[in-house]
């Protein structure tokens, strides 16, 4: 499963998964390495002007942009009576999530304890990974829900499929049910992908709760032409990914049984530790990965806020060739932000409250609807487990893309979701680890010209940022340049 990658490997193996090739520049043979992961390893340990050169040579191509015209409308759209219709639609399909999603109670697990425990400590997250590779072969549970602690605390409200009138999983007359953990529950409960197919084939109402596919397919194409234009960081200290995933291969087509690919020139390699290392040739190439913050305002690092203020995120800004893409990006969105906030509304009213009128305080551009402060794309990243620390309280993650496996981990719950591209899950993030299982790219790229691979995106709301902004008005962070300039001293 996912291991942390030590810079000091022993690459004694590569002989092992090599051919070799000649250096025309100085006549040497060198092993030619093609495997992704050494390959990505590899990338990850170059300094300097080649790394620089590296990440220009694999980045994101830009993607067709037809899916996206559609969505290109006046600043007024949410005024209007399609952007009002839209806005019905979705809370009348979020009532019948909020009447017939389960509601589950997990015996023995409390928030508080969750919440007081350290953050991210290193016995702490080898223990948790030590619990996901238990759960490996366990099922993946893929039917709306949601999921409490034993005093009725929600740690997680999922939206993924739900058979119509499931009566027998809705709960007691206490109004949930106890849910306990382990390889075989989801099927147990029919609440397996597989319980839920099968429930669809035998005649019966299987509906999705989660992200209607071509709202997800615009979103994805918006995203990888924010990824082509300003690219990602590469996060070496991040303790959430892979050190060495710094490059993800994927097969440019797929190959029919018994065919191979013809030869061609298409080779891009570079030379390490007396080795040359293949990102791409005739059948596969290799992309940058990494992640991009946009987040409206929060500190930096080491700052107190209500001495120095908040700022936006470098990704935010972009730089004046950037910052466009960024308003397009959000612009593209504004229709998911809208779903996920009504979403978050009916799985979280207390913190959507909170995060609403935080966000109207501290919110940097007018074109995202809130009620989240930040958002992180995770570009084809492995994503261990992890805690997020920061956050003032749920924060709600959904991944995109063509890929296999995925599925989320919740060793703390000893809890398997299934997460593929739609589907949702809020989750008190800074008290439960989470994680994600192996993924795998499916091959070829779209006829939107989006690669292939595992996006996902983390919305939230940094706990510094909120102390300084609840109690904010509305605009306050535009008016005073986040907390930077006093406007009572200009007054006197």
């Amino acid at each position: 499963m996912l291991q942390d990658i030590d810079d000091d490997d022993d690459r004694s193996s590569l002989s092992s998964l090599t051919e070799l090739s000649h250096d025309s520049r100085d006549g040497e043979i060198l092993q030619a390495v093609t495997d992704g992961k050494l390959v990505s390893q590899a990338a990850a340990a170059l300094k300097d002007s080649p790394k620089r050169a590296l990440r220009k040579r694999t980045r994101t191509p830009h993607p067709k942009t037809t899916l996206l015209r559609p969505i290109i409308r006046k600043r007024k759209w949410l005024e209007s009576q399609l952007g009002k219709r839209f806005v019905i639609n979705v809370n009348h399909d979020l009532e019948y999530w909020v009447h017939n999603a389960p509601v589950y109670r997990l015996a023995g697990v409390s928030l508080k304890e969750l919440q007081d425990r350290g953050k991210n400590g290193p016995k702490d997250k080898a223990r948790a990974q030590e619990v996901m590779e238990e759960m490996e072969t366990w099922e993946s549970d893929g039917a709306s829900g949601i999921f409490q602690d034993e005093l009725g605390n929600t740690l997680i409200a999922y939206f993924g499929r739900r058979v119509e009138a499931n009566v027998e999983t809705r709960g007691s007359s206490k109004g949930y049910t106890r849910y306990i953990p382990g390889p075989h529950t989801p099927s147990a409960m029919g609440r397996s992908s597989e319980c839920l197919d099968n429930a669809e084939r035998a005649g019966s109402r299987v509906y999705f709760d989660g992200i209607k596919k071509q709202m997800l397919d615009k979103v994805l194409v918006s995203t990888q032409l924010l990824v082509h234009h300003i690219g990602v960081q590469h996060a070496i200290c991040d303790g959430r990914h892979d050190r060495g995933d710094f490059l993800m291969k994927y097969a440019k087509a797929s190959i029919p049984p018994g065919e191979t690919l013809a030869e061609t020139d298409d080779r891009g390699s570079f030379v390490w530790e007396g080795a040359e290392y293949v990102y791409e040739d005739g059948g596969f190439a290799s992309e940058s990965t990494g992640v991009i913050h946009l987040v409206h305002g929060w500190p930096e690092q080491g700052r107190d806020p209500e001495k120095h203020g908040i700022h936006p995120s470098k990704d935010m800004v972009s730089g004046p060739r950037g910052a466009p893409h960024v308003y397009a990006y959000f612009q593209v969105t504004e229709a998911l932000a809208l779903r996920l906030a009504a979403m978050f509304r009916v799985a979280f009213p207390e913190f959507y409250e909170k995060y609403r009128k935080a966000f109207e305080a501290g919110k940097w551009t007018v074109v995202d609807p809130g009620p989240f402060l930040g958002r992180v794309i995770v570009w084809k990243l492995s994503v261990l487990p992890h805690q997020d620390g920061l956050d003032e309280g749920p924060a709600v993650i959904f991944p995109m893309g063509r890929f296999e496996g995925g599925e989320c981990y919740l060793p703390d719950l000893k809890l398997k979701l299934s997460y593929q591209p739609g589907e949702v899950i809020m989750l008190m993030g800074g008290a439960l680890y989470h994680g994600i299982g192996d993924w795998t790219p499916e091959p070829g790229v779209s006829e939107d010209g989006v690669t292939s691979g595992r996006v996902s995106n983390v919305w939230f709301f940094p706990h510094s940022s909120y102390e300084l902004l609840k109690d904010k008005p509305a605009g306050w962070s535009l008016a005073r340049a986040g907390g930077t300039i006093n406007l009572d001293s200009y007054m006197s």
